[in-house]
């Protein structure tokens, strides 16, 4: 033994609004992001790339010298999206709670099978200041193994020790190392490295090698690039509003879209009712002023369509809210209304290699942003637009009168807005000059009148329109 030293989806949007407020977006005006918040790093010596969740698990838990360098990009194999490192095979399972969303593969127990010699046999134990026993193998780590072990993750990375410490020969370099087996690692102990004398051995590498994988899945890449970003701003929305689109965001952030996939918002959302944590808010439907689970997801739908947009990526799917939205004025015809099951959002990555999604809420700011990594395939996106046709005047203002509200007030909720047609082209062109993308993009808004809530003691003016009292639950 050595003894190295101690160390239900209602998405409201067609008709959700409270107050008014200006969207501002444009790649144009986006500051670059400062370079410790580039959400992926490249390889220049495997040429490979790591990304969002997975960089941050490598790096939170000590990178390359623990992991080694990266061996292909995330690709699907099987059910799963891995990457293989030198040391080890990273897992994206969303499945798994979030503090298990990037999980190192059992390698470690796949070397380990049909092993039965006596550093494999399960035996009785007791922790003490320097060795720590899980009956649940019964198998003990001690001393260096032990520290490094603790140190750079412990259980939730390396899993449970599947035998004793024991000299074992290297396949990498024929030499007598003392080595432990765990579910996901092999730790070495090198003493002709006083820096670092633990280290993983080289199972991520190995797998790799017998997986059956073509061999293009090493090819090198080059580094990621933004292919488009998009901010769009909620000031002046209610806490119900701003609580949904921060929920919708965290759902959309850190998402891989592999070459060809069409993603759909509503499928990536998934369920977005009171028992996920989306509240109440209001919005008129049909006329009337009502409470509905879910408002406000419009906003990060409209703002993930514009970055889609600016990327040059194939838009598959969209539909233009019915009123014109307040806070998406700046850019006319420029938003995306989803509605699940019934509208949803649409995109396909058309591009070479996966694209990576980046979504973020700035609550001092009330303002959403999302952003699109991937390869650079040299596209080059124009629009064309967007130009107003057929304005329509909105009618008289529309009163509701709600009991709850204290006696004698008054609340303007819907800041009316002119029916209009907007026309919007998108040409996108590729390297070469061809035409990857030609899009007629039109929106069609209805006109909306101003909306009033008025309680007790409250007479409305002459000349407005009284919708029916608002019902109370």
């Amino acid at each position: 033994m050595f003894r190295p030293p101690h160390r239900p989806l209602w998405l409201a949007a067609a008709m959700l609004l409270l107050v008014s407020s200006l969207g501002l977006v444009s790649p144009a005006n986006a500051a670059p992001a400062a370079a410790e918040n580039i959400p992926f790093r490249h390889f220049p010596e495997t040429g490979h790339n790591i990304s969002f969740r997975i960089k941050s698990f490598y790096e939170q838990n000590g990178g390359l010298q623990i992991f080694g360098y990266p061996l292909t990009e995330v690709i699907q194999e099987g059910d799963l999206q891995v990457q293989y490192f030198e040391r080890a095979r990273f897992e994206l399972r969303p499945d798994l709670p979030p503090t298990h969303y990037v999980t190192l593969t059992h390698l470690g127990r796949l070397a380990a099978a049909g092993r039965n010699e006596e550093p494999f046999q399960p035996r009785p134990g007791a922790s003490d200041n320097v060795t720590t026993y899980f009956p649940e193998t019964g198998h003990s780590i001690r001393f260096g193994f032990r520290d490094f072990w603790l140190k750079h993750g412990g259980l939730p990375v390396f899993g449970y020790p599947l035998s004793e410490e024991f000299d074992e020969v290297s396949p990498d370099d024929g030499k007598i190392y003392t080595v432990q087996y765990f579910e996901r690692a092999r730790f070495e102990y090198h003493p002709e490295d006083p820096q670092q004398p633990v280290k993983l051995a080289r199972l991520g590498a190995l797998a790799l090698e017998r997986s059956g994988l073509p061999a293009s899945v090493r090819n090198r890449v080059p580094p990621m690039t933004l292919l488009g970003t998009a901010t769009t701003a909620y000031y002046g929305s209610a806490a119900e509003r701003v609580n949904n689109i921060a929920r919708s965001a965290a759902k959309m952030n850190g998402l891989l879209i592999p070459p060809g996939a069409t993603f759909s918002f509503n499928q990536a959302l998934g369920p977005a009712g009171s028992d996920d944590g989306y509240v109440e808010g209001y919005a008129i439907v049909n006329g009337q002023l009502e409470k509905v689970v879910g408002g406000g997801i419009c906003q990060v739908s409209t703002t993930m369509y514009r970055a889609v947009f600016y990327a040059g990526l194939d838009i598959v799917e969209r539909r233009p809210h019915s009123y014109v939205i307040n806070f998406y004025e700046n850019i006319d015809g420029f938003d995306a209304t989803v509605f699940a099951p019934y509208v949803d959002f649409k995109w396909r990555n058309d591009t070479g290699g996966p694209i990576y999604m980046t979504a973020s809420t700035n609550p001092k700011a009330a303002t959403v942003t999302i952003s699109l990594y991937g390869f650079n395939d040299g596209r080059t996106t124009k629009m064309i637009g967007p130009v107003r046709k057929s304005i329509k005047k909105q009618g008289a203002p529309v009163w509701q009168y709600d009991p709850t509200l204290p006696r004698g007030t008054v609340k303007q909720l819907v800041h009316g807005r002119p029916g209009m047609e907007v026309e919007m082209r998108r040409v996108v062109t590729a390297r070469d000059g061809r035409m990857l993308h030609n899009d007629y993009l039109p929106s069609t808004y209805r006109p909306w009148e101003d909306f009033f809530l008025y309680g007790p003691g409250v007479t409305p003016p002459k000349g407005v329109t009284i919708a029916p009292p608002r019902k109370v639950r």
